[in-house]
């Protein structure tokens, strides 16, 4: 190596480092609002009330575990727990060894998603320097990724952080697998397969990466045959990681959704929309109004012909057109998110997370063809910097909205029709405490006008619920007895049963609501959420002993912090009930 070249070697490094800390330091600025959020929405589910994140055996279990709050140990909450669906261990993992650190300070949780968007930024740098593309548009297509506004549900969301996971993961096997075409070294194709397998450990939405890796085989000159056999490792970990989700979630089979291939057309043409124009966010999105769409679904069907015809192009063409190879990439990381819509199991069709890494080849497009098709160095820089600026006054926002307390962060949500029905029911049920008549109003919105949501059914029920557990607790037994009588003709839940327990005990009738509970523990004797409603119902009793006794218990199936402070509180009870 030359002199010249050394030079342009060091300042190459110096400049990357500049840009890394521009990266670091704009990001920061940006997401650090988020930190002083609570734990909010399936964060609870996922880590606050996670009992086997919280207890001593995770470790040993998680590779073999649904994602996300598994309730119990004995065989009944085993198999409710394995209909979710959900096989991401790395996820839950990263949880874990946050809650090692932080215990359950959400700040910690925070962070910890800040830091992983970071590194993706850097690793999104480091991807386009690779693919030989000028410094400073691999810096500026950075930047406009780390603030491209539908990330807000990942990096400021502590659940959204299953995406920023995958992201980083497939990040790397990119890295290795550019390294692989140009050494063709095998020890780099092995360690791109195994950061592939890494990343849907993380979450399934990069499962289809493997065909971009072909078409690159391909286009590269490599055989048909040669490019299956360089594909086996991805296919290898493919099928391991298929048996893993297997042994962790049972062999129940996914259930149809009911969603037409219009509403899919309609779905893609909507993140296709956002993509361009990514603007006037609704903090969830409300999946219905898109289905019924016919602009939406004009673009989809646009979006997905092309996708074809770009397709076919790029199988007959061996080099040139980047554009196309672009948008074939782009669509076909699109397609998990789209065809989520056919799985009965989601409880959100749509989603802004989803778009996480769709995003990151727009963002890179973007620059680079403006700096291509503007004359003039400055002008596309201002260009790009008023682009950066409207995507931050778009996103800042959201971030300080998710840097509130949980019941905060609901009641702040302004424009409530725009909104998904989880969250308008979530909103409806903090209100309910401090404007009961705003709340009804919401919760009959939901039931008079949202009868064709998937999620109808089972938030019928949730609302009754909600309903007859506030009057119980308020002591307006009339009111309760009302929506008890809805839920008699229903499905029931678990809660259905101990918020019955509870109005039948506040009523006087105790031996009839400890039979309801003792029913409960004799189906799910092992179950958290179970022992803890039970031990409620005798803390209510003023049966301190037993709750003692059932809390003891659930601390030594799940021991974490909380059920020890209800052991304590319960224990001062005691104490005093005995003085």
């Amino acid at each position: 190596m030359n002199n010249f070249s050394k030079l342009d070697l060091e300042k190459g490094k110096r400049l990357s480092l500049i840009f890394i800390l521009i990266l670091m330091s704009l990001n920061l600025a940006v997401y650090l609002p988020s930190l002083e959020g609570d734990f909010v929405w399936d964060d609870s589910y996922f880590i606050s009330e996670n009992p086997h994140l919280l207890g001593a055996n995770f470790l040993k279990k998680f590779m073999f575990m649904p994602f996300g709050g598994v309730s119990g140990e004995d065989e009944n909450s085993r198999y409710l727990d394995r209909i979710l669906q959900f096989y991401r261990p790395f996820t839950s993992l990263s949880y874990w060894i946050d809650y090692k650190l932080w215990g359950l300070n959400p700040a910690g949780f925070h962070l910890t998603n800040i830091i992983i968007h970071i590194l993706n930024c850097f690793v999104l740098y480091f991807v386009l320097l690779k693919l030989g593309l000028r410094r400073e548009i691999s810096f500026l297509a950075s930047l406009l990724h780390s603030v491209f506004p539908l990330h807000f549900e990942n990096v400021s969301w502590i659940s959204g952080r299953t995406d920023l996971l995958s992201f980083l993961c497939i990040g790397i096997s990119t890295l290795f697998f550019l390294k692989f075409l140009r050494n063709e070294k095998w020890l780099f194709l092995a360690m791109s397969s195994i950061f592939y397998f890494s990343s849907l450990l993380c979450k399934e939405n990069v499962i289809l990466f493997p065909l971009l890796y072909l078409l690159i085989y391909l286009r590269q000159k490599v055989s048909v045959k040669g490019s299956l056999f360089l594909s086996l490792p991805f296919l290898t970990f493919f099928f391991i990681w298929f048996v893993f989700r297997r042994v962790a979630l049972g062999s129940l089979s996914i259930e149809y959704s009911g969603r037409s291939i219009w509403d899919f057309l309609s779905t893609s043409g909507f993140y296709v929309f956002k993509t361009f124009f990514p603007y006037n966010l609704s903090v969830s999105v409300d999946s219905y109004r898109i289905f019924k769409s016919i602009p939406l679904r004009i673009l989809g069907i646009i979006s997905f012909l092309l996708f074809l015809y770009v397709a076919v192009k790029l199988m007959m063409k061996v080099r040139g057109e980047p554009a196309k190879l672009v948008y074939f990439s782009y669509f076909l990381l699109l397609l998990p998110a789209t065809i989520l819509i056919f799985s009965g199991l989601t409880l959100s069709f749509v989603s802004w997370r989803f778009m996480y890494l769709p995003s990151a080849l727009f963002v890179s497009y973007l620059v680079s063809f403006i700096f291509r098709k503007i004359k003039g160095k400055i002008i596309a820089l201002s260009l790009i910097i008023l682009i950066f600026f409207t995507y931050v006054l778009e996103i800042y926002p959201k971030n300080r909205l998710f840097g509130k307390e949980e019941a905060e962060f609901w009641l702040s949500i302004e424009d409530v029709e725009k909104e998904d029905l989880i969250f308008k029911f979530n909103i409806a049920q903090k209100n309910l405490i401090h404007d009961e008549n705003k709340a009804l109003q919401m919760f009959n919105e939901i039931l008079s006008n949202q009868k064709k949501h998937h999620l109808y059914d089972l938030f019928k029920i949730k609302i009754y619920e909600e309903l007859a557990s506030h009057y119980t607790f308020k002591r307006e037994f009339e009111k309760a007895e009302e929506y008890f009588s809805y839920l008699a003709k229903m499905p029931k839940s678990q809660y259905s049963y101990f918020i019955y327990a509870y109005f039948l005990l506040f009523q006087g009738k105790i031996q009839e609501g400890e039979r309801i509970v003792s029913g409960m523990l004799e189906l799910f004797p092992e179950n958290y959420l179970v022992l803890l409603h039970a031990a409620r119902f005798y803390n209510l009793k003023k049966d301190y002993q037993k709750s003692i006794e059932l809390l003891e218990k659930n601390y030594v199936l799940f021991p974490n912090k909380k059920v020890l402070r209800l052991i304590e509180e319960m224990k001062r009870h005691e104490k005093d009930k005995i003085e």
